[in-house]
């Protein structure tokens, strides 16, 4: 979950635009074979589709994800993945 993490900060923290994230998200998420939770998965793939209605061209833009749009999806999703990251595992009863 960390690469998710670190792109999806420095989105959300203004440290890359919408369109270097949208370069580096989509081959990560597309090129990666972890089998996920179903809660995060759904995270991601949510974020997945956001990304891929992204538009950074007002003028061809419809109905599309404009750049803040996107970043406040991405906080969304970090703000989620982070939940669940400290979210405790089942307990053992010994």
């Amino acid at each position: 979950m960390a690469p998710y993490g670190v792109l999806l900060g420095l989105l959300v923290n203004n440290r890359v635009s919408a369109d270097e994230f949208e370069a580096l998200f989509l081959p990560l998420y597309k090129g990666d074979l972890t089998k996920w939770s179903e809660e995060i998965y759904k995270i991601l793939d949510q974020l997945f589709y956001a990304v891929d209605d992204y538009n950074h061209d007002p003028d061809l833009r419809d109905n599309d994800v404009n750049e803040n749009e996107l970043r406040n999806r991405a906080a969304l999703a970090l703000r989620e993945l982070r939940k669940l990251a400290v979210t405790p595992g089942p307990t053992v009863a010994g």
